[in-house]
């Protein structure tokens, strides 16, 4: 349960990372 939340929290995290990247763009 807790590595599921934890690839859920990184895949947001990653998610904002790469529009904050694009958006930079």
């Amino acid at each position: 349960m807790v590595d599921v939340l934890m690839l859920m929290f990184f895949a947001i995290v990653g998610l904002v990372f790469l529009s904050y990247i694009i958006y930079l763009l």
